[in-house]
């Protein structure tokens, strides 16, 4: 065989060899894994129980979809009745999912060399896991941080130690000062209840609870839980039971995790026949009967923030938050507006009051 037609030859042979090297290692990958599923059957059951929940929400649930509300600003002529919290939604960092399976700011080129190599490791983590019987942890499933992930948690947890206030608007340094916990009001730290947002929001705000002020817990909520029927938006943390941190995160943040978390309103994973709405409208209600803070910070996730976005700002005012997604570490912050009616509470965002304070859409 000449020279070009060993060129011409070498793609089939790279698959072929590929091919060849996958049926050589199937059967002792597969024994592998049944005896030591056998040897450890609880947490084989638990990782089964996962598989068997993601296809039954990528099957059944219709979580994303839901009937347009009428426009809030309907119910909002005048001022009369309206209560008012302010809110800041933080999204999480770049998680392990998004690392295998969305290009992000990567070029295009450089994604699609890299998306097989990832796609190998992902997996070889996830069955790593399986084998070794650690099935609360995952690379698919509640996806944690990523590096990239981590980095940007600390980008937003440098941008707040290095902000003075006094150079900022008036709007910016209030949520600076209730974001760092110094603000006139009381400042509730809230989380969905999925690993990447709880990670963020230790990282970024490690400075804060390092200060161990009295009563300052992230509150885990199933409410801020993403509208995804993916695997990663599936929580694995039992309702109201401790949280699980994951291999990606810091001794500081395990011990975040384990002593300045409040899991006790978390209500586990959503329902497999809820959706997101559902959760948006009860996160309102919680905001003003149920937490007893002037502002909140709500750490969660792109889908459900552009969601809150379309359904809460006045369906006239154009913005880009109704379009696309605030970005990994972003932060942005608004008056939450409520009014009860003949029909039950409604609730407005007060356009004039939304400020992206950090890294933006």
């Amino acid at each position: 065989m000449g020279f070009i037609g060993s060129i011409i030859s070498l793609p089939y042979m790279l698959v072929w060899y590929t091919v060849w090297l996958i049926a050589s290692l199937t059967r002792p990958l597969l024994l592998a894994t049944i005896v030591c599923m056998l040897t450890n059957p609880k947490a084989a059951q638990a990782k089964v129980k996962l598989i068997i929940t993601t296809f039954q929400f990528l099957f059944l649930s219709k979580d994303k979809k839901w009937k347009k509300p009428e426009d809030p600003e309907n119910f909002f002529k005048d001022d009369e009745g309206v209560e008012k919290k302010t809110i800041i939604f933080v999204r999480h960092g770049e998680s392990t999912w998004n690392d295998t399976f969305n290009k992000g700011d990567r070029k295009l080129g450089k994604f699609l060399m890299g998306f097989v190599p990832g796609l190998i490791k992902s997996f070889a983590t996830e069955w790593y896991f399986l084998v070794s019987g650690k099935s609360d942890e995952s690379w698919f499933f509640d996806s944690p941080l990523s590096e990239k992930g981590q980095q940007q948690a600390e980008g937003l947890r440098k941008f707040l130690r290095d902000t003075n206030p006094e150079f900022s608007t008036p709007k910016e340094a209030n949520l600076i000062r209730l974001l760092k916990g110094e603000g006139d009001e009381k400042c509730q730290l809230t989380s969905s209840n999925l690993r990447r947002a709880i990670s963020t929001l230790a990282i970024a705000l490690q400075d804060r609870l390092d200060r161990r002020i009295k009563d300052d817990k992230i509150l885990v909520l199933q409410e801020l839980q993403e509208a995804s029927i993916n695997p990663d938006a599936l929580s694995i943390h039992p309702p109201k039971g401790p949280l699980v941190s994951s291999w990606m995160d810091s001794e500081r943040v395990k011990d975040i995790y384990a002593t300045q978390c409040d899991p006790s309103r978390n209500l586990g994973n959503k329902p497999l026949k809820g959706n997101g709405l559902q959760r948006l409208e009860k996160f309102c209600y919680m905001a003003f009967e149920e937490i007893d803070a002037g502002a909140i910070v709500a750490t969660g996730h792109s889908y459900w923030f552009r969601a809150f976005f379309q359904t809460y700002l006045p369906y006239s005012f154009e913005h880009v938050s109704k379009k696309k997604k605030l970005i990994n570490g972003g932060v942005a912050g608004f008056t939450l507006m409520r009014k009860k009616t003949d029909t039950g509470y409604k609730y407005m965002i007060d356009s004039s009051s939304l400020v992206v304070l950090y890294g933006g859409f």
